[in-house]
């Protein structure tokens, strides 16, 4: 991965994470704001499972391409051989 797509990735999930963090605000929750459980509920919570969903989900689909292309590259240089 290039440092321009690491910085990319990088930001897009700091701004997924800052507007999760965003909703931390009296009069949503049933905890009060400055209580560890209220990190906890699922107005904080979904949006940083769905995060890492994405992010799994990117880094799954990159290392099943690059395998197919290791695969494929490993079958030409061997037909080519014969």
């Amino acid at each position: 991965m290039t440092p321009q797509r690491t910085i990319r990735a990088a930001a897009g999930l700091a701004a997924l994470l800052a507007a999760a963090a965003a909703q931390a605000h009296p009069g949503h929750g049933l905890t009060a704001p400055d209580n560890l459980m209220h990190v906890l509920e699922a107005d904080h919570v979904v949006p940083m499972l769905l995060a890492l969903a994405v992010g799994y989900a990117v880094v799954l689909v990159r290392s099943i391409r690059r395998r197919r292309r290791a695969d494929r590259s490993e079958r030409d240089t061997t037909s080519t051989r014969r």
